[in-house]
């Protein structure tokens, strides 16, 4: 069905090509218009899951990270250790990070080496 609408329209615009009357631009101009609308839509790739390989590599060199920052600051500040849990101390870390209140003082959180 779209193909025969098609080749109507082409044919269309072939006898109009050589008329450069006003009337005749301004219908092959809609006839453009028609044809890029019935045209076959370009079917959209599938789904690829993405390689969840690298984002668990990316996510637990992150969390070490994280824990040799934390184990730094047990290691620097023994009274750190005296009252927080290696937990605590975590969850402390990424409240901080969010902006929240946390109970471990900033002085503790700047660079511990």
């Amino acid at each position: 069905m779209v193909s025969i609408e098609l080749n109507k329209i082409n044919a269309i615009l072939e006898q109009l090509k050589g008329l450069h009357i006003k009337e005749a631009v301004s219908l092959r101009k809609r006839l453009n218009k028609e044809k890029e609308k019935i045209a076959v839509p370009i079917p959209e790739p599938e789904f690829v899951a993405p390689d969840m390989s690298n984002a668990n590599k990316r996510r637990s060199s992150f969390m070490k990270g994280v824990w040799n920052y934390l184990k730094l600051l047990r290691d620097t500040y023994p009274e750190l250790r005296e009252q927080f849990t290696p937990r605590q101390m975590f969850s402390q870390f990424f409240a901080r990070r969010r902006g929240e209140d946390v109970d471990i003082n900033d002085v503790f959180w700047q660079n511990p080496s």
